[in-house]
């Protein structure tokens, strides 16, 4: 059948707008702010509803546009190869082909993936509503081209619906600390570190920043009210372990403030038992986001770490989950004790630092913008030089490794006191 040449080129420019459509769609809808629309969705607007509707099955939302997009591409070539064919005989395959190859590439992709990305926010909002239609108009078409797909990749051996299960919140989070770094370029570093201390909270254990038990302030169970008083006059804690026989057998923690609501008290009968309260004990494995809402739930700010076998091993409190999203806070009592940051580490020039052996690893990350690993078993500097060396080290003993030079200033026993940390020169 004949077809007049000015409709040919009049389908053939029409489906290159279409095809300039659906590859601005595919870059507008893919590309445009999620949380912002998810916002948008919230305060009632229609088409950012219709945006998140799409994204719930995002594959059927591509598998959409690209079946549309390559549909006008293919019919838009086959249209010019038929017109050229008829004008130039044999020559026509080789013009159609680079004419449409030209056309396709500029006026229906390049074009307007770059208007689109412009103004993605924009324009995903007003395609929204005709996309929706077009999913659903196509959706007995695509849904067999998803199955078909799902079913050639398992013969090659890919559970791609699998993958997705295992992998998407590892995605999300990778993109939100993506996000992160980008608005951190515009933003100050202390707020771009609470962000993604925030995120860590549910890779780090309570066992990793704990106080360990060799420096936990404890008061034991039969301790006399003129002792107490005293003890209390030289700490800053407002809730301290009791014990009872021996230091690790914690049966309950004091508050300090239960002994100003104590009107009249005999000294001779006085039981700090009967002020205490019930101990919270939790495994060290417990991640810090779970601790985190446990305490918000229980109204609590202080509970004893154990082994898996019950052993105390330390405390966490509130104000250590705390630090670890915004750094240390110092209050007026603090002056009291000294600093995380001045007990343990000392910067001697801009790449030597004397660091004392219980410092956590966490905290020399921060302090000297460095990159250790961690890990349950490992959370101090002294557990991280034992671990790589395999071996006990000397004083004046030197090892090297993740960049970093290790030299042991001072030991007790074969506990690393005291150790100076060299930045290698790059």
């Amino acid at each position: 059948m004949d077809i007049p040449i000015h409709i040919l080129i009049g389908s053939i420019v029409g489906l290159v707008i279409l095809s300039a459509f659906f590859s601005g769609s595919e870059t507008s809808l893919t590309s445009a702010s999620k949380p912002r629309m998810h916002n948008l969705a919230k305060t009632g607007k229609k088409n950012a509803k219709i945006f998140e509707y799409l994204f719930k099955n995002k594959e059927l939302l591509i598998c959409t546009i690209l079946f549309a997009n390559n549909l006008v591409n293919v019919l838009a070539s086959a249209l010019a190869t038929k017109m050229l064919i008829e004008l130039t005989n044999t020559d026509g395959i080789l013009y159609a082909t680079i004419i449409m190859t030209l056309m396709i590439l500029v006026f229906g992709e390049l074009i307007p993936k770059t208007l689109a990305l412009s103004k993605a926010d924009n324009y995903a909002l007003k395609i929204a509503p005709f996309m929706k239609f077009l999913v659903i108009l196509l959706y007995p078409l695509t849904i067999t081209l998803n199955f078909l797909v799902s079913i050639l990749l398992k013969l090659v051996g890919v559970n791609y619906s699998s993958f997705k299960k295992e992998e998407i919140s590892e995605k999300r989070e990778e993109e939100l600390r993506g996000a992160i770094d980008l608005h951190g370029q515009d933003s100050s570093g202390d707020e771009k570190n609470m962000l993604k201390s925030i995120l860590d909270l549910d890779e780090i254990t309570v066992g990793s920043i704990m106080v360990p038990r060799k420096d936990i302030f404890s008061l034991p169970a039969k301790i006399n009210y003129n002792d107490l008083i005293e003890k209390l006059d030289e700490s800053p804690h407002s809730r301290i372990p009791v014990w009872e026989k021996n230091p690790e057998n914690i049966i309950g923690v004091f508050h300090v403030r239960r002994i100003l609501s104590l009107k009249k008290t005999d000294p001779k009968n006085f039981n700090i038992k009967s002020l205490c309260q019930k101990p919270w004990f939790i495994p060290e494995s417990t991640k810090l986001d779970n601790q985190l809402m446990e305490f918000k739930k229980k109204k609590e700010h202080f509970s004893i770490v154990v082994d898996e076998y019950g052993e105390f091993l330390g405390i966490i409190t509130l104000e250590d989950i705390i630090e670890e999203i915004v750094g240390d806070i110092d209050d007026e009592q603090d002056v009291l004790k000294i600093s995380k940051k001045l007990r343990g580490i000392k910067p001697l020039s801009s790449s030597s630092f004397l660091v004392k052996g219980d410092v956590n690893i966490r905290d020399l990350n921060k302090e000297l913008n460095i990159n250790l690993p961690i890990s349950n078993n490992i959370s101090t500097v002294a557990g991280l030089v034992l671990y790589e060396s395999r071996t006990i080290p000397k004083a004046k003993q030197v090892f090297s490794f993740f960049d970093l030079k290790f030299e042991i200033l001072a030991k007790s026993n074969n506990q690393l006191k005291l150790i100076k940390i060299t930045k290698k020169k790059i």
